[in-house]
């Protein structure tokens, strides 16, 4: 597997462990215990900064350019591309929803597990779309000069939370994922 492609799919693997996180919290809530919402909202937090604005531009340059070069109609990278626009709008609909649960504002219980619900699943599907099926046609098709004039405009930003040099803000959130 290309570089590109490995470092997209460990991505994946790590969005997955902040699923589970995300996963644990709403069965707190459904189950009316208590949860952890500052953990949650650093996860969501790191969800809207790195796959919202570094990870799926990447996808997208990559599905961009295999339209461009190789088949102009895939169904599957389509509705990727559509979903990946509306991917922060969901992220900020539950951001907003957390920061609401955290501030004391009113909020029924039910709604905010609703949000989050819907959040881990439209996340899962789209994980397990990419990775059963584009990732792998990507991986047969785009060739070593595909992948170097990739590499040529894709931005080489760090991941803030599982990279070598953890950021500060992540430092309790990387805890909570790393005792588990």
């Amino acid at each position: 597997m290309e570089a590109i492609l490995e470092k997209l799919h460990v991505d994946h693997i790590n969005f997955d462990k902040l699923l589970n996180i995300l996963e644990g919290q709403l069965h707190l809530l459904e189950d009316c215990e208590v949860s952890d919402l500052d953990t949650t909202l650093d996860a969501v937090r790191y969800m809207k900064e790195y796959p919202d604005c570094v990870h799926h531009p990447m996808e997208n340059t990559i599905f961009k350019y295999f339209l461009e070069h190789y088949e102009h109609e895939h169904e599957h990278i389509h509705d990727l591309l559509l979903e990946h626009d509306d991917m922060p709008l969901l992220t900020d609909r539950l951001f907003e929803a957390l920061q609401n649960a955290l501030a004391g504002h009113l909020q029924e219980r039910g709604e905010l597990c609703a949000i989050l619900e819907e959040y881990i699943s439209i996340q899962r599907k789209h994980i397990d779309r990419e990775e059963a099926h584009v990732y792998p046609m990507l991986d047969s098709k785009l060739g070593k000069e595909d992948w170097q004039q990739i590499d040529r405009v894709i931005a080489k930003v760090e991941d803030p939370l599982f990279g070598k040099d953890v950021h500060e803000s992540y430092q309790r959130l990387l805890a909570q994922i790393m005792s588990r």
